[in-house]
């Protein structure tokens, strides 16, 4: 059987972090290696891991805390398989999760990353399914490049990839501090075919370190792949749809002048 090298970046949630360890030793798909990316924990997270006895676990610590893009990288570098998934500290894997999606991938070789939907748990309590119900399956798989110009529709937790997927999209940008999901699968969507499974297979828990948190961040990642991406969004007629999108939202918040200037400089180097 084909094997997988499972991802799991993580920074002082050692509370969590076993019940998303668990999930992932507990599935029915057992061919696989779990990477634990410490990226420069202060908590009891090495404890926790080495008190979880299973071979196929691999914990490795970061010398500082350099982001989730950072931790992720440094997984994949260390990745021994051909097959590549991501899962975060404080989410949880449906027990048939890797099993289901790797069936798929071996049946469709012609796909490079397959992702499914996730339950999304607010703090609240209340529960949405993301992506909706509502965007249509032709924006959600085969060449969806044109639609994740305008919104990403991809969920880490819920992706299984090829390792060829990197060899021209590369890896997580890790100057960005918000939407760096986004970037690299609007990086991968350029080039592979991007499948999609209806059925939900994982549960993530709101982060209350969200966009929200992190403002600058969040604009910061959006006029970087407007300008990036410039050519893709003349060519498909939609660079000032969404230069006004993006201008539109920072001026309700107050920092049209500061984000005006950001995509200028963003612009001019490209």
């Amino acid at each position: 059987m084909d094997k997988v090298s499972i991802i799991i970046p993580t920074y002082n949630r050692a509370n969590v972090l076993p019940a998303s360890i668990q999930s992932v030793l507990q599935q029915t798909y057992a061919d696989f290696e779990l990477l634990v990316i410490d990226d420069g924990s202060d908590d009891s997270t090495d404890t926790v891991v080495e008190s979880i006895y299973d071979a196929r676990i691999r914990y490795l610590k970061m010398p500082a805390n350099k982001g989730v893009a950072a931790a992720r990288n440094e997984g994949i570098r260390q990745a021994k398989y051909d097959y590549i998934a991501f899962q975060d500290s404080d989410d949880y894997w449906m027990p048939d999760k890797l099993e289901k999606q790797m069936m798929f991938m071996t049946q469709n070789p012609e796909t490079g990353l397959l992702y499914c939907p996730y339950v999304c748990q607010k703090a609240d309590g209340t529960t949405i399914l993301v992506p909706g119900s509502n965007i249509p399956l032709s924006e959600k798989q085969g060449h969806i490049y044109p639609y994740m110009l305008q919104r990403n529709t991809i969920g880490t937790p819920g992706v299984l990839l090829r390792r060829k997927c990197l060899e021209n999209a590369g890896l997580f940008n890790e100057s960005l501090t918000c939407l760096e999901d986004w970037d690299f699968f609007l990086r991968i969507s350029r080039d592979h075919e991007t499948a999609f499974q209806e059925e939900p297979l994982v549960r993530v828990n709101l982060s209350k370190d969200g966009v929200s948190h992190n403002i600058s961040g969040y604009y910061e990642a959006r006029c970087f792949m407007l300008a990036t991406h410039k050519d893709a969004f003349l060519q498909y007629g939609i660079f000032q749809d969404v230069t006004k999108e993006i201008l539109e939202s920072a001026e309700k918040l107050g920092i049209l002048t500061q984000i005006s200037a950001m995509m200028q400089y963003f612009l001019q180097q490209v």
